[in-house]
């Protein structure tokens, strides 16, 4: 277990190592190049001509777009998914508690009997000597 874990760490700082790298690639090239320009439907637009409110606004839209995909998401999904799976699970859990109680009570006169009858056809122990 602790190796898996040992693993598993070191993956996931590789990984982690891996998207920094390629996001200081990434940055490198866009500084590197003389103007951003983004086309969406034949218009053109220019980082330059970003003001603060244009900036704000994209920071809103994205820190709001982070909490969607790191919150709400799970959150949905642990509701949708997980809680009906542990619902079913406790049923499950408290029927074979129910069928296993039923069982102990309606068996016992014949596990009484078993028990009696091992204790009389059973081979006496030999008492060891000193």
């Amino acid at each position: 277990m602790r190796t898996a874990f040992k693993v598993m760490l070191a993956f996931g700082l590789v990984m982690m190592l891996l998207a920094s790298l390629a996001g200081v690639a990434i940055w490198h090239e866009l500084a590197s190049s003389p103007g951003l320009h983004i086309t969406i439907n034949d218009e053109e637009l220019s980082a330059a001509g970003f003001g603060l409110g244009d900036f704000l606004g994209l920071v809103l839209g994205l820190g709001i777009a982070g909490v969607v995909v790191l919150l709400v998401v799970p959150v949905v999904l642990l509701f949708s998914i997980g809680l009906p799976l542990l619902i079913v699970g406790g049923v499950l859990a408290l029927l074979c508690l129910l069928f296993s109680g039923i069982g102990a009570v309606l068996f016992s006169p014949l596990f009484l009997f078993g028990l009696l009858l091992w204790l009389i056809l059973r081979k006496p122990r030999k008492i060891a000597k000193a």
